[in-house]
């Protein structure tokens, strides 16, 4: 599995360090632009046209950007089921289990590459510019918070950005695996995609009604277990809306172990449609 993992990582890595550095020059358009707002004050009218223009083409290109990143990570998997590379990759000594599973965790690398380093970077690139005060407003905003409270909303952040990450790569396998299974000698075909729309909008609907029936969340600053209106004594305007999800520093137990079925499930129904459902 490793050696497969490390083809895959291999395969892809240009692509991916490629999506990188668009990322980071648009990110550092977009703080270059914010650096002479702050230092030089309001622009003339063209400069301002400029700027807007700039700024606004670069917001695309960090879409754009991200959309790109999602598809190669999806053909990783698209092209072992509907090119002729597939018929290699399944004759290795790997059972479905493996083949997924390096999948998964590759595309998951990657995801977590391209979110530390723009991170990163704009944390770096936001100290030089802006010097000192940069680095005084974040830590104001952690002495005002306090570093407890910074530390699980930062903790609870990652973990709910990890179940997202391999929720959505499951889904999406189980969809193209789904995709390439005969019903009466009759394939789905390109509709994977419309699947993958189905299954995350109908487990998305159920994780957030579970997360409502069972509003019991788990504090990351003090590991406590606490009741939804402990958190929020008097509620939102939103009502029930905010208990479907998680709360910044917070877990909702039941929701996350959901969530966490949810990923086995899928990626156990995925590995089982590969060994044995799948006619290359």
């Amino acid at each position: 599995m490793r050696k497969f993992m490390k083809y895959e990582i291999k395969g892809s890595y240009k692509f991916v360090l490629g999506i990188i550095a668009v990322l980071l020059v648009a990110s550092t358009i977009i703080q270059y632009n914010i650096y002479r707002e702050i230092n030089i004050g309001s622009p003339s009218g063209g400069d301002v046209v400029f700027r807007s223009l700039t700024v606004l083409v670069s917001i695309l290109v960090i879409f754009g950007a991200f959309l790109a990143a999602f598809l190669h990570i999806v053909s990783l998997f698209r092209k072992e089921l509907y090119e002729n590379r597939g018929y290699l990759t399944f004759t290795l000594p790997l059972t479905g289990n493996k083949i997924l599973g390096a999948k998964i965790l590759v595309g998951a690398i990657w995801y977590a590459a391209i979110a530390l380093s723009i991170v990163l970077y704009n944390f770096f690139l936001g100290s030089i510019l802006h010097g000192s005060g940069w680095i005084g407003v974040v830590k104001r905003v952690i002495s005002y918070i306090g570093p407890s409270t910074v530390l699980s909303v930062i903790t609870s952040s990652i973990i709910e950005s990890v179940q997202s990450i391999f929720l959505a790569l499951v889904l999406i396998y189980l969809s193209i695996a789904l995709s390439k299974v005969s019903i009466k000698n009759k394939r789905i075909g390109g509709l994977w995609f419309v699947i993958f729309l189905v299954l995350s909008g109908f487990l998305s609907f159920l994780t957030s009604r579970i997360s409502a029936a069972f509003p019991y969340y788990l504090s990351l600053e003090n590991f406590k277990i606490l009741h939804y209106y402990d958190i929020v004594p008097y509620g939102t305007i939103f009502g029930n809306i905010t208990q479907m999800s998680n709360i910044f520093g917070y877990i909702n137990i039941v929701g996350s172990l959901a969530q966490i079925a949810f990923i086995v499930l899928g990626f156990l129904a995925t590995s089982y449609l590969i060994e044995n459902k799948i006619d290359l």
